[in-house]
């Protein structure tokens, strides 16, 4: 189920007009993600509550300065997601240990193209490898 979407790092005022995802694709595409630039800008929170996720193999790891004074590492998995019948290509988006993370490890981040009709409390799943996370 969809828990929450696009967030802004109330310490970062560039964050507020465009967020945070937004100022960090120029170093996720420089790091080769694929068709990051395509993708929304926000993510899809899928909450697996009561169990938690844990990255095992990512695609992607990239670490970088995306605003002054801010450097993080982030985790890409290549991930599917389905919604209505539909597959989308995306990734589970993962900022390792951040002082921005907003989420807990029940919530998957989930970057994807903007899907119609997509809105808090809907149904969404998400297929990955067994090898690239586990689910506790």
């Amino acid at each position: 189920m969809i828990a929450s979407g696009l967030a802004f790092a109330a310490e970062i005022p560039e964050t507020k007009s465009s967020g945070t995802i937004e100022l960090q694709k120029i170093f996720f595409a420089a790091a080769g993600v694929e068709h990051i630039y395509d993708m929304h800008s926000g993510t899809i929170n899928l909450d697996i509550s009561p169990n938690k996720f844990e990255i095992l193999n990512p695609d992607y790891e990239v670490t970088c300065e995306w605003a002054r004074g801010v450097e993080e590492t982030f985790h890409f998995v290549k991930a599917t997601i389905f919604y209505k019948d539909v597959e989308y290509d995306g990734y589970i988006y993962y900022p390792c240990p951040s002082r921005f993370k907003s989420h807990g490890d029940n919530i998957v981040g989930l970057l994807t193209y903007k899907i119609p009709e997509v809105n808090y409390g809907v149904e969404i799943s998400a297929k990955v490898p067994s090898y690239k996370i586990r689910i506790i």
